[in-house]
């Protein structure tokens, strides 16, 4: 269902705003993207910004697979 998505996307952006703030970075919350301390608009920052969103990426991803595997374990243990 359609409010089923746009609420885990929102939980998804939650997610990252969470972990760029834990790092220092900033969550452009409009444009929905990892922003780094560099300068804006320049090459550098543009450049800080790929590596910061690829930090912040890794470990929302890493969560995610943390809390995938609670789920499984959860049921698991459930089953049993």
């Amino acid at each position: 269902d359609n409010q089923s998505k746009m609420n885990a996307k929102q939980a998804l952006n939650n997610m990252k705003m969470e972990i760029a703030n834990e790092l220092g970075y900033n969550y452009n919350s409009e444009t929905n993207k990892i922003e780094s301390n560099a300068p804006q608009g320049t090459l550098e920052g543009a450049a800080k910004n790929v590596l910061a969103g690829e930090e912040v990426g890794g470990l929302a991803t890493r969560k995610l697979v943390e809390m995938g595997e609670e789920i499984l374990l959860n049921e698991n243990n459930n089953k049993n």
